[in-house]
């Protein structure tokens, strides 16, 4: 019996299975706290069962039995990681706790780290100390501050189940002056990665209410870590009343509920990293690079001025276009959230700094204690160029801290040449310390840390050495995205407000997310008659289109076409689905309906005339098939969709001109070789038509000649034994 299977008895609530196999799980383990504490349960569980059997009515039974089954469920808990603890050494999780044995506590952590931050302050500010001396001090005490954050960061990492008391001190991290807000950072990173180990209602409280905290680095990472594990392990804790209650309280706070539509939408973003990679990595970066190299070329050859207009085109401006283009590309899959830089500073990760697991979520400071490489940006140009590249970059923490120590192994020519190429990219009139200034005084905005954070996470889950010692949440989030009607609180939390439910659905509809983005707009299209619904009534059909849900999605385009006529968008598409369904009157209606709008369009009288052929009104078709022709006489299929018509609908000498016209052109097709054929059936020409069709029939073209043969047999223009004798003698053939 695992784990999961007494949960599972125990949320039905029964104990008398469970109780049983708990304490049988408590005496392997060995653990005597929590022997003692299954123990001290069952003890007021069998005192239940005894006043039960002496016919003792107790108001208070129920209750109690609850209680203890919420409190079995964390002893469950706890169990599970202590076993953990006993029998995988090999892990990280248990070798980085047993390397806090001689920790006494939580609180001892926390004391600590706020002492040393004093002191450090202290002897920055005393103005007595000598500064050989100060130096000396501060070297030391960084040292021990540095070891006192990861402590910090193990513990809460592989902490079990919070108690008050752990609740306390984590609360007095959040509100401590003395500990540094990047610090505060990295807690609330710890916890998240220690809920997604084991899971935990205290520590989830903690992560909501740290939402509420003023310092954006904090509660930015807060929300991010609190919704990644309350999507995840939803089942693990939805019997907690209390994170119910605290939740309600959000329901209507706007900001909240924004806030959680952009993390939502900035997790699902990370789910494209793969596809984004290799279109950077294909596509924009080759694009990018060719064109730099052209423009090198172009600048150390003399050019004669005949060689820059060619065919009317201009070779530099040409490159220059391409490159713009890919350029704004790669602007707009920034833009959107997309983690473009993936695939450059994945290989940047190998540094010994990486190495420490609390590393992969310090948020960027050239004045970072833990990271001693950064001293040589203290002062110099590099300072400068490091300044004015990282603040303010879209870059994520980590992928700064690369880049850093990329730049720290440049040698003084190296340098030279960066800072002489940012100095030519400097406007006039300004320097570089004025711009780094700048974009220092520019606050992140919210979207901004959590994109980064995200980004960060999304990282230490592909790149981490011992990452597979974990289970990736990204993973998961690509199988399963994260929507309001993921469960049914986020469906209670989310779904008032239509508007930020309308732009997610957009969202994951261009991100090709089409089950979960058409059960919002499901959700949002409450009718079928309001006029200001028809744009989600096409997005409902647009999804259903791509989900392959023909009916479905022909249904949502007729709604949306009745609430708002005449759109082309959704004319084309449900002409489109109607012709594939083989519903062709239908199809033929909404491509007349098309050239109503737009008469000279070549595609729609195409496809029109095509839907009218197949619903056998060929009279219809040949004057639209006229006019394609008309409009395009070098269009081959216009040509032989003409013939064809011509030919059915009698028409014999024009329809003869135009085969012959395929049949000589250079571009001879396979239905040109069909026409011609049947013409020789049709002039009785029975043994060249059965060498002329012999091939075609042999490439898998029967069921064609079948239909044109039997249509062209109703009409009379052929026997219909002729027909039966001409198919067998193919098939036989073969």
């Amino acid at each position: 019996m695992n784990y999961d299977d007494i949960l599972t008895k125990l949320k039905k609530g029964n104990l008398a299975e469970t109780f049983l196999m708990v304490r049988r799980k408590a005496a392997d383990v060995g653990n005597w706290e929590i022997a003692e504490e299954t123990e001290r349960l069952w003890t007021t569980y069998d005192q239940m069962l005894q006043f039960m059997l002496q016919g003792v009515d107790d108001a208070q039974s129920e209750r109690i039995r609850t209680d203890i089954c919420q409190q079995l469920v964390l002893v469950v808990r706890r169990l599970e990681r202590q076993e953990r603890l006993k029998n995988h050494a090999e892990e990280k999780y248990v070798s980085t706790r047993k390397s806090l044995a001689n920790i006494p506590s939580f609180e001892h952590v926390v004391s600590l780290l706020e002492s040393l931050s004093d002191e450090m302050d202290k002897v920055k500010n005393d103005e007595l100390m000598r500064d050989s001396i100060r130096q000396h001090r501060l070297e030391s005490l960084t040292e021990q501050y540095e070891t006192a954050v990861l402590n910090l960061f193990n513990w809460a990492w592989t902490s079990e189940v919070w108690r008050n008391t752990d609740v306390e001190q984590a609360n007095r991290i959040l509100f401590s002056d003395s500990i540094k807000s990047g610090d505060k950072a990295l807690f609330i990173s710890a916890t998240t990665l220690s809920l997604l180990e084991f899971i935990d209602t205290s520590k989830l409280l903690f992560l909501l209410d740290s939402y509420l905290v003023e310092d954006e680095l904090v509660s930015q990472r807060a929300l991010v870590g609190f919704l990644l594990v309350f999507y995840l392990h939803f089942d693990k804790i939805k019997e907690s009343q209390d994170l119910r209650d605290r939740l309600n309280i959000y329901r209507d706070d706007a900001s909240f509920v924004h806030d959680v539509y952009s993390t939502m939408m900035q997790l699902q973003m990370s789910c494209t990293t793969d596809s984004v990679a290799s279109r950077m990595r294909n596509d924009i970066m080759p694009a990018l690079m060719k064109g730099v190299m052209d423009r090198k070329l172009v600048k150390k050859k003399d050019l004669d001025p005949d060689d820059f207009v060619k065919n009317g085109e201009n070779p530099e401006w040409m490159s220059d276009e391409k490159m713009n283009k890919k350029m704004h590309e790669m602007a707009e899959l920034q833009l959107d959230g997309a983690d473009i830089y993936f695939a450059s500073f994945s290989t940047l990760k190998g540094y010994t700094f990486f190495q420490q697991m609390p590393h992969w979520f310090y948020p960027f400071s050239l004045d970072d204690i833990h990271a001693p490489e950064l001293k040589s940006f203290s002062s110099g140009s590099m300072n400068k160029i490091v300044r004015l590249i990282l603040n303010g970059s879209p870059f994520c923490n980590s992928d700064k801290y690369s880049l850093c120590f990329t730049f720290s192994q440049l040698g003084g020519m190296a340098e030279s040449a960066v800072e002489a190429q940012i100095n030519a990219q400097i406007p006039d009139g300004m320097d570089m310390d004025e711009l780094a200034d700048n974009a220092e005084l520019q606050k992140p905005k919210k979207a901004d840390i959590r994109r980064q954070y995200v980004f960060d996470l999304y990282r230490f889950y592909h790149l981490y050495p011992y990452r597979q010692q974990f289970t990736n949440p990204f993973a998961l989030l690509k199988e399963h995205p994260v929507t309001p009607f993921s469960n049914e609180w986020l469906k209670e939390l989310l779904t008032g407000d239509k508007e930020e439910m309308a732009q997610y659905a957009d969202f994951l509809m261009r991100k090709e997310f089409y089950a979960s983005a058409l059960d919002l707009f499901t959700l949002i299209a409450d009718n079928e008659f309001d006029p200001d619904l028809a744009s989600i009534w096409q997005k409902i059909g647009f999804c259903h289109q791509k989900l392959d849900h023909t009916e479905e999605a022909i249904h949502a385009y007729m709604v949306a076409n009745s609430i708002k006529p005449n759109s082309k968008w959704t004319l084309s598409h449900l002409a489109s689905l109607c012709y594939g369904a083989g519903r062709m009157e239908e199809a033929a209606q909404y491509y007349q309906e098309l050239l109503e709008l737009s008469p000279d369009n070549l595609k729609y009288l195409m496809n029109s005339a095509q839907s009218l052929m197949k619903s056998m009104q060929f009279d219809k078709a040949e004057p639209q098939l006229y006019k394609a022709f008309y409009l395009d006489e070098e269009s081959l299929q216009a040509k032989s969709l003409l013939a064809w018509c011509l030919l059915v609908n009698e028409k014999k000498e024009d329809a003869v001109k135009l085969i012959f016209e395929l049949q000589t052109s250079e571009e001879s097709s396979d239905e040109a070789k069909m026409l011609l054929g049947i013409m020789m059936l049709l002039d009785g020409k029975t043994q060249e038509a059965y060498h002329q069709l012999l091939p075609l029939f042999r490439e898998q073209k029967a069921d064609d000649l079948q239909e044109r043969l039997h249509l062209l047999s109703r009409q009379k223009r052929i026997k219909p034994s002729i027909v039966t004798l001409f198919m067998d003698a193919l098939i036989l053939s073969n």
